[in-house]
């Protein structure tokens, strides 16, 4: 298994570093350069959109946590409600 590049490293550590959260929100550019992005990735992430991460390999789960961390009202539009009855549910039977 190959390691990840720079770029999905440091879109995975997003939401693990409070600091760099608030750095990517204020001075996205700065961040791309420190992290050795080329200048693709760091087009594609301030596009933003899901097929602009697409075109630069960002994982798709990678693709939601940079789109919740660069606009977070994309968050209210992501639910679990319809499922949540059926997981609770299931978590009662064990």
């Amino acid at each position: 298994m190959s390691e990840p590049g720079p770029l999905n490293t440091l879109l995975a550590r997003i939401f693990q570093e409070p600091e760099l959260l608030a750095r990517i929100q204020t001075e996205p550019q700065m961040v791309f350069a420190e992290a050795g992005l080329s200048e693709a990735e760091c087009q594609g992430l301030a596009d933003g959109s899901f097929a602009a991460l697409d075109r630069i390999g960002v994982h798709p789960v990678l693709r939601m946590h940079y789109q919740m961390a660069t606009n977070p009202e994309i968050g209210k539009h992501v639910t679990i409600r319809q499922y949540l009855p059926q997981i609770l549910r299931e978590r009662s039977h064990g």
